[in-house]
């Protein structure tokens, strides 16, 4: 799916940031109409696991005119999207994969967001769902405005900026080296670690081997645990995404590969990323 703006999805994985404070006004018409088409395209996509989210798009406020809520100190959210899927690993990831596409759509048409995990009801935005799935995580989209010092202390807070150093992430080879920084991968493996990640724990590894990108979920212990849902999962997913879209719109023919090829001390497999190039 294009955006209006002319933006790539490399740009918009480098331009997203977590918007937290939001001017006080509804979305234009053409604004949510581009919001539910972009949620109307992505509710037809699967995730690398073949898991499909329902989305939804609701005004912050419900039938009564109260509003359902400013989750993690979001100031004027006007408008809330989420989505619902099977609560399990795989369905997690799939989840992360899928929504964070929505997300950057999103970016590339100039509108705020963040991710909001945490423990939703289908009374919090009136959706219903089986006893198997779950509302995994949620975000406010509206215009974005001027940074309060109360976000700034937030972001500072939540360690919002910073990130893991690139070679505590990335591996080269089965015996774990360092990637090369002129390797033609490399910019790819930048495009995934600028991603969210729940607290910033930033759980994802990875392990290129020639052509394949081998991906392991290294938990924060007890992370989560109070959770009825497998967040890191999630981080997983979006991991999953940075690394293919930017991969496609360069022109890399990929898939996936569920096939564990080793083991990674303190971290379970979760899927691979090959290049068929050539």
């Amino acid at each position: 799916m294009d955006s209006k703006k002319g933006d790539t999805m490399i740009e918009a994985i480098k331009n997203r940031r977590s918007v937290r404070n939001y001017q006080k006004k509804a979305l234009s018409v053409e604004d949510a109409t581009k919001v539910q088409e972009i949620l109307g395209f992505m509710e037809g996509q699967k995730g690398p696991f073949g898991h499909q989210v329902k989305f939804f798009f609701v005004d912050n406020k419900n039938p009564d005119g109260k509003k359902i809520g400013t989750y993690g100190f979001i100031k004027n959210p006007p408008t809330f999207i989420g989505g619902v899927v099977k609560n399990n690993l795989k369905g997690m990831v799939d989840f992360g994969y899928l929504f964070e596409q929505v997300i950057l759509l999103l970016t590339m048409d100039r509108l705020g967001t963040v991710w909001l995990g945490g423990t939703f009801t289908r009374d919090d935005f009136l959706v219903d769902y089986d006893e198997d799935e779950i509302i995994a995580c949620v975000s406010p989209v509206g215009y974005p405005a001027s940074k309060s010092m109360r976000e700034k202390v937030i972001r500072g807070f939540a360690k919002a900026d910073k990130r893991l150093p690139f070679d505590e992430l990335f591996f080269y080879g089965k015996d774990l080296g360092v990637v090369p920084i002129n390797h033609r991968y490399h910019h790819y493996l930048e495009a995934v670690q600028v991603g969210p990640s729940a607290s910033n724990k930033q759980p994802w590894r990875i392990v290129l081997e020639n052509q394949t990108f081998h991906f392991f979920l290294k938990r924060s212990k007890g992370y989560g645990s109070s959770l009825k849902m497998d967040i890191q999962a999630i981080d997983m997913g979006i991991a999953l995404s940075h690394l293919y879209l930017s991969l496609r719109e360069d022109g890399h023919k990929v898939s996936f590969e569920e096939n564990k090829p080793f083991s990674l001390e303190g971290a379970e497999y979760i899927m691979s990323i090959q290049v068929h190039d050539g």
